[in-house]
């Protein structure tokens, strides 16, 4: 039995077919390779006075803090309330930081504590829901995070002035 070129096509599609049929979602994203939460235990928290709550897990004595100006590249992983993942710059197995141009376009508490950070330093934000997604519109990325507290773990890999 011969193979027409159109018969050979056909059944490469096919194969192709059923082989990704076999695949995971390709549209699923993949917190795998974000790294445990850091360690709090021992550190003395500082609550401001919006509500926000930052742990300074690593402090760096550098010349470069965080302004509202700055563009910031940062890893980091955010976590609701029962410690499952709904963002992370270690997404899809990523191993490069996440820009931000704009820390005006970051949630509130997200943005505040940010500020005063400086490179190499790591902080844990805990994000009450009026400086979080409480007030995300249906349709929006944080609509489901709107009642959580969030968690944070913010490492600067490097500001940009």
């Amino acid at each position: 039995m011969t193979f027409s070129l159109t018969n050979k096509f056909l059944l490469s599609i096919a194969i192709l077919f059923m082989i990704s049929c076999n695949q995971d979602d390709p549209f699923e994203i993949d917190y795998s390779g974000a790294p445990d939460p850091f360690v709090i235990t021992g550190i003395e928290p500082v609550t401001t006075e919006t509500g926000l709550i930052y742990y300074e897990v690593e402090k760096i004595d550098g010349p470069f803090v965080i302004n509202r100006r700055d563009q910031v590249q940062i890893y980091y992983t955010g976590r609701n309330t029962n410690g499952n993942i709904f963002d992370s710059s270690y997404r899809n197995g990523s191993t490069t930081p996440s820009f931000f141009g704009d820390l005006g376009s970051l949630i509130q508490g997200f943005r505040e504590g940010l500020i005063g950070m400086k490179e190499g330093e790591k902080r844990v934000l805990i994000i009450p829901p009026s400086l979080g997604y409480e007030n995300a519109r249906q349709g929006t990325s944080g609509y489901n995070l709107r009642n959580d507290t969030l968690r944070f773990d913010i490492e600067v890999d490097r500001i940009i002035n």
